[in-house]
């Protein structure tokens, strides 16, 4: 560490309030501070380190420091005052502290007092990444700037005369230099910047006891459960655990990518086995790649010789790792355009929110807006990952939801007592995809003999279907359609769009309306060629249930390897082929007359033209049928009537392809609260 000068520690950072004692003024709960409380500790490297922490929790601090890197949080309820609650996690600048002085063998000291004080309040606290272009010292001077502007509170008074009486006692004790050590005869107090001024100044007087509790009757610590970190925590989680491995040494120069570690339940097709999302091993080393990957993207140096966490940076290592497990589960592909909206619509609403980077509810937001619900989950999975944090533990684990925090048989409400900034609990707006405790139990439910569809789907996909026949006859009317001005009969009505565009001449246009060969009959939508037939391996043919109900013949991909319910297994399709009416085709992925085709998607397209019992066949795809495919059809005195993919809504064809296999019959009554 280089030793001190004006540019990194100027007065305001680190001021020596009194000889002996210095105060270092920081912004409770916020990741960025964490590397400067680091910094300016590894720089003066004090005897002793003082925290703004109130004195009674010294045992149940000690305690949650020795379960770092799991996440722990203090609870206490004294009757007739609002619980105090403090979650203890990496990033947090006070934990900093308080770790770097039991890493290095020095000794820390609680110093506010326990008096009871009600937060009604906030504070005028400009978003902590400023420091990034400002730096620490830029950015610790306006903090000190802004509450210097401001009248004290009795509450804040009261406190920071405890605080200097702690302090004054502790500098009383502070034991010699030892420059064999490095170690200073100092004190590193590290306190909220709303108090640093005015207990500077307090310092200088003698101090008196502080009128305030010596014990609380219960203090305990709890650990918290994993869904509960992005309700407790400001900054993501993953930024905790990136951040965890950065002062750990950890800085990946290139680690493996993660878009290939599936978070899936899978089945194979010759027996039941659980071959992926094991929570021991697939699941547990995707959630150690995260932080990793998330490091690599967003360490940045803050101090000299000190990383911390850019948020700015980790949005895009989230955009990225959201988006390569996005492809995975519905086989789409991210545009360059989305990435450009998402981080501006980001930024947006960080800057509605009095933020210059978004958090998680910010991200969440964009990637909704930008896809769907699906790469929403995907961000939010990704922002919430924290691998060392277990639903079970060695202490009794607290659920938050919401603005409630779970005690047991007891719900109380609870104010973040170290948080300065009031904030409105939000609640993350993705719908809670189920996820199985235990794999095997999901996997149970394939030991029934059929395989059906889910009626939901099926209704959806009849209907577009039926759509897409009324669009084709529709082309070719169009085609057919004649203009020629009124001479004695309207036709099928005056044309207006011609009208007007020859108003100059003074005649009146009128048009007839041409007439289709014919009606539609079979549909073929093709999303994706898969020429090499790997892409899309599973191949199906099945009848109608019912008279309302087409057959249909599809190719998508392997629906075993993603389990997301009891016997509910999900696909994305390649390209399916419907026709009506029911309970006529044959298997065609079997019929030797189609085994001239070309690929999968011909097989469905000559399917198609041989079960049509009308004259047209409506054919869905990036490119035009092949001309081969149009003599085939005109042998049969039938037309292929082409629509291309892009002129339909993207959003209509993105819930379409998506496709839900039921083992059984029975899975209906309970396959809307997995399916998404």
């Amino acid at each position: 560490m280089e030793p001190l000068d004006d540019t990194f520690m100027p007065d305001a950072i680190a001021a020596v309030a009194i000889p002996g004692v210095r105060i270092l003024p920081t912004v409770h709960e916020r990741l960025d501070l964490a590397p400067v409380v680091r910094g300016v500790l590894e720089a003066v490297q004090p005897a002793v380190v003082a925290v703004e922490l109130p004195t009674t929790l010294e045992e149940a601090v000690e305690r949650a420091l020795g379960r770092l890197p799991e996440i722990s949080v203090i609870l206490s309820e004294e009757g007739g005052e609002a619980p105090l609650v403090w979650a203890v996690a990496p990033g947090d600048p006070l934990v900093e502290a308080l770790r770097w002085a039991e890493e290095n063998g020095r000794r820390w000291v609680l110093i506010d007092p326990d008096v009871r004080y009600i937060e009604r309040h906030q504070d005028p606290i400009p978003d902590p990444y400023a420091l990034w272009q400002l730096g620490p010292a830029q950015y610790l001077e306006l903090l000190q700037r802004g509450f210097g502007q401001e009248a004290a509170r009795a509450g804040d008074l009261q406190r920071e005369a405890g605080m200097a009486y702690h302090l004054q006692r502790a500098s009383a004790a502070l034991p010699a230099a030892d420059a064999a050590q490095g170690v200073t005869s100092e004190i590193v107090a590290v306190v909220g910047a709303a108090h640093a001024k005015r207990l500077a100044q307090r310092l200088k007087s003698p101090a008196a006891i502080p009128l305030a509790r010596s014990r609380r009757s219960r203090v305990t610590v709890r650990n918290l459960d994993p869904e509960s970190l992005c309700a407790l925590l400001p900054d993501p989680p993953v930024a905790h655990a990136a951040y965890e491995l950065l002062r750990r040494g950890e800085v990946p120069s290139r680690p493996a990518s993660v878009a290939t570690i599936s978070r899936k339940v899978s089945v194979l097709t010759h027996g039941l086995r659980l071959i992926v999302g094991d929570r021991d091993d697939e699941l547990l080393r995707r959630r150690r790649a995260i932080p990793r990957l998330a490091a690599h993207h967003a360490y940045r140096e803050l101090l000299p010789g000190v990383l911390g966490v850019d948020r700015g940076r980790l949005g895009g290592a989230v955009w990225k790792l959201a988006g390569d497990s996005f492809g995975v589960q519905t086989q789409e592909t991210l545009t360059g355009w989305q990435r450009k909206i998402f981080f501006d619509y980001a930024r947006r609403f960080a800057r509605v929110q009095g933020q210059l980077v978004p958090g998680t509810f910010g991200w969440v937001v964009a990637a909704r807006g930008v896809a769907d619900d699906n790469l929403a989950w995907e961000v939010f999975d990704v922002a919430r990952t924290y691998p060392w944090q277990q639903a079970l533990s060695d202490l009794e684990t607290v659920r938050i939801d919401g603005d409630e925090l779970d005690l047991g048989t007891r719900k109380v409400h609870f104010r973040r007592r170290f948080f300065r900034t009031k904030q409105r609990p939000v609640r993350i707006p993705v719908r809670t995809r189920p996820e199985a405790e235990d794999p095997a139990e999901w996997l149970e439910g394939f030991d029934s003999e059929g395989i059906c569809s889910y009626p939901k789907e099926d209704l959806v996909i009849e209907d577009y279907a039926v759509f897409l026949q009324k669009k084709a006859v529709a082309l070719l009317s169009t085609e057919n359609r004649r203009t020629e001005p009124f001479s004695s009969s309207l036709l099928d009505g005056i044309d207006l769009k011609e009208t007007l565009r020859n108003l100059h001449e003074g005649k009146i246009y009128v048009q007839e309306l041409g007439r289709s060969p014919g009606s539609a009959g079979s549909v073929v939508v093709i999303f994706d060629e898969d020429p090499s037939g790997e892409g899309y391996p599973y191949c199906m043919t099945w009848h109608g249930e019912h008279d309302q109900e087409s057959d249909m013949a599809f190719y998508a991909t392997n629906p075993f390897e993603q389990v997301v319910g009891p016997g509910i297994t999900r696909a994305t399709y390649g390209a399916f082929m419907m026709t009506f009416p029911p309970r006529r085709v044959f298997d065609v992925w079997q019929d030797p007359d189609y085994r001239g085709a070309r690929d999968k998607g011909e097989v469905l397209v000559l399917a198609a033209i041989d079960y049509s019992e009308e004259k047209l066949v409506v054919h869905v795809a990036a490119q035009a049928p092949a001309q081969r495919l149009q003599r085939y059809a005109s042998y049969q005195h039938k037309r292929l009537v082409h629509i291309p993919l892009g002129a339909l809504s993207p959003m209509t064809l993105k819930k379409i392809r998506v496709v839900h296999l039921l083992a059984g019959y029975d899975k209906r009554a309970v396959a809307n609260r997995y399916i998404w």
